[in-house]
């Protein structure tokens, strides 16, 4: 009951962040990548069987177990995602993401899922615990997908020292906790498959990934919400620049493209200012300085989009 519960709140806070961070998403290439880790969370979520049943899912997919496979995928690639969302720069989007580490673990799932378990039992949510007691072969994808989420769990903490401002606590409980659970499963399975089960080592995965996985909800939110309020910052700024501009007569460098993003058109009037100021020898006025420092603070953040 616990586990329902907790896998519903993260499917109601990963559907908040889809509904709500849409039109965001659609307006600013950076936002979309956390708005996509949320949007595949969903999918992996409802996986699950918690909204539509289990048997109804995977029936579609042939019913043994397939549907444990995509759920495996699909989750790993929701953290990778929310990584890259905490830590990819400001001008990153979906497109520009290296995804070689999803890919290269998704099709280890699909190799080892496949060659380890030619056949399998009918849909059940404890599949793989069910069938390592008896299948070495379950018990092997078992520590391969938990191994590989793991890693995702750890990169996720790895990177959480250099993510988005206020995000951090939330993406290193999350992933604390993805990561223990990941561990207690492997342990779990060990144990299953070549010693004797344990009742507390047992009910340790799902409270602790889950809980990990709410943690990473809040931050995905967070994430989304932080690189709005950054673009909203460069947007104020530039048209406060523009303004400074107009004042001191000085124009848009030549070269500059009419779409390039709000930092590239801030960083490159600011050096204008700054130049034109110096060769007409007429200095800034106080207003105006503190304005070239606001923007130099904006611009000098960490490329992840934290302040300096």
């Amino acid at each position: 009951m616990v586990t329902v519960l907790l896998i519903d709140a993260a499917l109601a806070g990963l559907l908040l962040v889809v509904v709500l961070r849409a039109r965001v998403a659609w307006q600013q290439p950076r936002a979309r990548i956390a708005w996509l880790a949320a949007a595949v969370g969903v999918v992996a979520l409802l996986t699950q069987g918690t909204v539509v049943p289990l048997d109804v899912l995977d029936g579609a997919l042939g019913g043994t177990n397939v549907l444990k496979l995509v759920q495996n995928a699909l989750t790993m690639v929701a953290l990778w995602l929310g990584v890259q969302a905490g830590t990819a720069p400001v001008t990153a989007s979906v497109r520009t993401l290296r995804w070689r580490v999803p890919i290269v673990l998704g099709a280890v799932f699909v190799v080892v899922f496949f060659a380890a378990m030619p056949d399998r039992p009918a849909s059940s949510f404890l599949f793989l615990e069910e069938a390592a007691a008896t299948s070495t072969g379950a018990w092997f994808y078992g520590v391969v997908h938990m191994a590989g989420i793991a890693f995702v769990g750890a990169l996720l903490c790895a990177s959480a020292g250099v993510s988005l401002p206020r995000t951090r606590v939330f993406f290193r409980i999350g992933a604390v906790g993805i990561v223990l659970g990941c561990v207690s499963e492997i342990a779990d399975l060990t144990l299953t498959r070549f010693f004797a089960p344990n009742a507390v080592v047992s009910a340790l995965f799902d409270p602790l990934f889950y809980l990990g996985v709410v943690s990473f909800v809040v931050g995905i939110f967070v994430a989304s919400r932080t690189t709005t309020a950054i673009h909203r910052r460069g947007e104020t700024l530039l048209a406060r620049v523009d303004e400074v501009a107009r004042e001191r007569g000085v124009t848009v460098p030549p070269g500059l493209a009419a779409d390039a993003v709000a930092d590239t058109r801030l960083h490159a009037l600011r050096v204008a200012i700054e130049d034109a100021a110096i060769a007409t020898s007429t200095p800034l006025a106080g207003h105006q300085r503190a304005l070239l420092d606001d923007v130099d603070a904006h611009l000098t953040r960490q490329t992840s989009g934290a302040r300096s």
